[in-house]
């Protein structure tokens, strides 16, 4: 969701949404326009769209509703106005700021920049732009290549002039005309700053954000909490009396709703269908989960779900693949594996250097603690799909559904580029330097004999290249394999891809035992 000077823009697989707003943030004539694979990057122009895929940029003009493609670019997109970009690219193992000119395919790299995650605001015509590095927001000046950081901040967002900041003891409020920063009490991320100064913070707690908005003295003047659910992405209205955002839950899919400042009442703006699910967050012995349950009872079948990652968590969102196993009967749990983020900095570093070591121990043991009388099946997703392959086993399943494994470490980090192949070492640790090690925990060198596997893949992966799920089909074998056109890490036809699993699981809850209950402790 971006909101530009007189338009939202708001994006789903394959479309991008505008819409009109009011001044209280309703919404007025919403709607869709064809977009492909290419992503929102932002606003280019009051009437232009900045979309990306992959190396390239381009231009979605708003009137005529036509895309139209640029030079191509090298690295990761961050800003771009229609005439220039700034993209990130790796020089000397790091990432480093890089002003690029798609119509003349100049390129200047910016010296102070490196280690660069987000442009935080950016001012083409003073060539400036506020970046987050290293932990740190550093105001930098590329006439001269200068940069300086601002304060003890550690995050910035916000187009000017007013931006908002969080430093190690908490949010403020930074002024680029004047360089100063107005800080506030402790409490939350600084995330967006009104027109006249105030400021909307955001805090995790009780596994959701928290909304706070606060005025020039830091007074609290009103808060968001979603009844249920979650609630992301917020900004502030026009007339300042109203907040606006997406909200979701595992009932519902996301929605734009608007929060009343002072009182906190919520109205949807767009209309939803929720589903029968009761959910909760637990501590198991091994690791945190989220369980959801059929309101109905459902058949009496257990489905293990792992997120991909592994720096990812499952939250109280909606998950398309859990909405639909819960409407057909299954009771779903959300394995916060080892690795998982949102919960610790030991429990999140858990895994690194470790892949296919703790995490994997961690989900064998929750199966056999599952494990009964009734049917338990396993479903994982890019790095959880790594993982249900390791720890399938015909004793603990009687189903596995995977999408976008990764089967072959050795070659994935191969086949890896740029800042990605950065990442992967970083995560493997000491083991990206041991071919042996690399090999020993990849699936496909591992005997498979767990019972109706079902493999999913897009054929243009940019992130696990579908090499990985085809050899390994080839090699070790699947009851059935799917892959889908399109080029990105997630299924392009993700109702299609749940239907398959819902079936392909469906064919073994026939075996389900009502009379024990639903769930193991």
């Amino acid at each position: 969701m971006i909101l530009g000077p007189d338009l939202l823009a708001v994006t789903r697989p394959g479309e991008v949404g505008l819409a009109r707003l009011t001044s209280d943030g309703s919404l007025v004539d919403l709607d869709w326009i064809q977009c492909g694979d290419w992503q929102l990057v932002g606003w280019a122009a009051r009437d232009l769209l900045a979309l990306r895929r992959r190396g390239e940029l381009a231009l979605l003009d708003t009137g005529r509703r036509m895309l139209t493609s640029t030079h191509p670019v090298v690295g990761r997109t961050l800003r771009f106005n229609g005439t220039q970009a700034l993209v990130a690219v790796v020089r000397n193992g790091r990432p480093v700021l890089c002003l690029h000119r798609p119509l003349t395919g100049a390129y200047q790299v910016l010296d102070a920049t490196e280690g660069v995650s987000s442009v935080a605001s950016w001012d083409p015509a003073a060539r400036t732009a506020l970046i987050n590095r290293d932990g740190q927001v550093v105001l930098v000046r590329y006439d001269d290549s200068s940069a300086v950081e601002i304060g003890a901040a550690s995050a910035a967002s916000g187009d000017g002039p007013l931006i908002a900041v969080t430093g190690h003891d908490g949010p403020g409020v930074l002024d680029l005309h004047t360089g100063e920063v107005r800080w506030f009490a402790p409490g939350g991320t600084g995330i967006a700053v009104s027109r006249s100064g105030l400021l909307l913070t955001m805090a995790w707690t009780d596994h959701r954000y928290v909304y706070r908005v606060l005025d020039h003295d830091g007074q609290v003047v009103g808060t968001a909490v979603p009844d249920h659910g979650i609630a992301t992405d917020l900004t502030f209205t026009a007339d300042e009396r109203h907040l606006l955002g997406r909200h979701q839950s595992p009932a519902a899919p996301p929605v734009l709703a608007k929060w009343e400042i002072h009182s906190g009442r919520m109205t949807a703006l767009q209309q939803r269908t929720e589903i029968a699910v009761r959910w909760q967050h637990r501590e198991s012995e091994l690791s945190p989960e989220w369980l959801y349950e059929p309101e109905g009872g459902g058949h009496g079948g257990v489905v293990l779900h792992l997120h991909g990652g592994p720096r990812s968590q499952l939250r109280q969102i909606h998950e398309p693949m859990i909405a639909a196993l819960v409407a057909a009967g299954w009771t779903v749990i959300g394995m916060n594996y080892p690795g998982s983020s949102g919960y610790s900095d030991e429990f999140r570093d858990a895994v690194v250097g470790d892949w296919g070591g703790a995490d994997v121990a961690a989900v064998v043991a929750r199966l056999r603690a599952l494990k009964g009388d009734r049917p338990v099946c396993l479903y994982g997703q890019s790095y959880g799909a790594y993982l249900a392959l390791l720890a399938a086993a015909p004793d603990l399943v009687d189903a596995v559904a995977v999408w976008a494994p990764v089967t072959d470490l050795p070659r994935l980090l191969e086949s890896a580029t740029g800042l990605h192949r950065q990442w992967l070492r970083t995560e493997l640790g000491a083991l990206a330097d041991d071919p042996r090690g690399l090999s020993e925990r990849s699936p496909i060198n591992r005997p498979y004999n767990a019972p109706r596997l079902m493999v999913g893949h897009s054929k243009g992966d940019d992130r696990c290249p579908v090499d990985q799920s085809r050899r390994f089909v080839e090699l070790v074998g699947a009851d059935r394999y799917v892959e889908q056109p399109g080029d990105g890490h997630e299924p392009a036809d993700f109702e299609g891809w749940s239907d398959a699993v819902v079936k392909h699981f469906g064919q073994v809850a026939c075996r389900a035992n009502t009379s024990d209950g639903v769930v193991a402790s």
